[in-house]
């Protein structure tokens, strides 16, 4: 597993600004080298990625009311939905919408570079700094 984690110096923070790190042992060089002396208490968090989702039920449901606005009640039932299922064939357009969206994202470079902070249990006690030369 390729686990991220990241520091900060407050539990109610809701920006962590330090960045992202390999492990719990990074964190607290980092947080030396930012000035943190030995006994004082920082946060550590795993870091969990934030994945943008597009909905194709929401994506369906906006097509087929734009249709019955545009051209009445012959459109009703477009696009076809299945009883109690929803729209047929939606789990495959899905999958090329996630596709599609994904590559887009890559190609304009706009992938998300923020994501979810949980933080671990218990707070992090700067140790005594030799031991971390």
């Amino acid at each position: 597993m390729n686990e991220k984690y990241s520091w900060t110096e407050n539990e109610t923070d809701d920006i962590w600004y330090h960045g992202k790190f390999s492990s719990v042992d990074e964190c607290i060089k980092d947080a030396i080298s930012c000035g943190k002396k030995p006994g004082e208490k920082i946060v550590i968090g795993l870091c969990e990625d934030y994945v943008p989702q597009l909905s194709v039920d929401a994506l369906l449901d906006q097509v087929s009311e734009d249709a019955y606005e545009e051209v009445g009640d012959i459109a009703e039932g477009w696009p076809e939905l299945e009883v109690r299922k929803g729209y047929k064939y939606a789990d495959k357009l899905q999958e090329k919408i996630d596709k599609a969206f994904n590559e887009w994202l890559l190609e304009t470079k706009q992938e998300p570079s923020f994501y979810h902070i949980l933080p671990l249990a218990d707070l992090a006690i700067i140790p005594d700094t030799q031991q971390w030369e």
